[in-house]
């Protein structure tokens, strides 16, 4: 295989990886927002959650 394919292949795939992330992403955050959560980053981390705000609390 020569060198032109193998780049070519390996930028398809890279493309492929990054697309299918950002589209899982995106429908993560979607569904969070459906059930009236908010999608926002951890602190202190790189990594995101989903927050619903919690209307089971019993109030005294």
């Amino acid at each position: 295989m020569s060198e032109k394919t193998k780049v070519t292949l390996y930028t398809i795939l890279l493309l492929a990886i990054l697309i299918t992330s950002f589209i899982y992403s995106n429908n993560e955050k979607e569904s969070c927002e459906s059930i009236g959560g908010a999608y926002g980053r951890q602190p202190m981390t790189w990594s995101y959650e989903c927050i619903v705000p919690n209307s089971t609390q019993a109030t005294p």
